[in-house]
């Protein structure tokens, strides 16, 4: 089977220290790290944004007459204490290598213009086969009413600006583009334990904005 390169195949040693022998030498186990290893190698790229909600609002098909109102007013700077976004980033991972790429559960933090916008994890299983590109969609929430406060006021406004603009109401989007930053670390299964990869993979993407 495939030797894995020797950085990986020591920090995936240091991951599974305290597991017996007989499972750190298995074969499911070194098939499990060279998928992994293989998902950081894969290239993610952003293929689209679906189920964006703001306020409790669908506004992914467009925004109804009684619903426009109520955004413009939040988007006004209205003093509401909850301000929940929700949305799914859907992402294609194209896999360059000659085998078989593996996910099993995925951390992720999400920053967009230099501010952290929420992090967590996922227990998603995705099998991506060598040359092909799969799909991976990421359901996020959060409220961004904390993040109205102080200095990052008016760039959270501009990333909210930015997603109801998406719905059709061009004229209310910020000027530039608002910058994503997603850190997505995939995770690989040992005895039955998920086990998370030594590294972090960046995916960077753009949206909105009038320039």
């Amino acid at each position: 089977m495939k030797r894995l390169p020797r950085f990986f195949a020591a920090a995936a040693t240091l991951l599974v220290a305290g597991l017996s022998p007989v499972v750190i030498t298995s074969c499911d186990v070194v098939k499990q790290l060279a998928g992994t290893y293989n998902m950081t190698n894969c290239k993610y790229e952003l293929r689209s944004l679906t189920d964006v909600s703001v306020a409790g609002i669908d506004i992914s098909r467009g925004l109804s007459p009684l619903d426009a109102p109520r955004i413009l007013g939040l988007l006004a700077g209205g003093s509401s204490t909850s301000l929940p976004v929700a949305c799914t980033v859907n992402l294609d991972v194209q896999n360059p290598g000659t085998s078989e790429a593996l996910l099993n559960g995925m951390e992720y933090v999400l920053a967009i213009d230099g501010i952290d916008f929420t992090s967590g994890s996922v227990a998603r299983q995705l099998s991506v086969a060598p040359g092909a590109t799969g799909s991976l969609p990421l359901s996020m929430a959060f409220d961004v009413a904390a993040l109205l406060r102080g200095e990052s006021r008016d760039a959270v406004m501009g990333v909210v600006r930015n997603l109801v603009a998406m719905s059709g109401l061009a004229s209310v989007g910020g000027d530039e583009p608002s910058r994503v930053t997603l850190n997505i670390r995939p995770s690989f299964n040992v005895a039955g334990r998920p086990v998370a990869s030594p590294v972090f993979i960046p995916v960077s993407f753009s949206f909105g904005g009038k320039n």
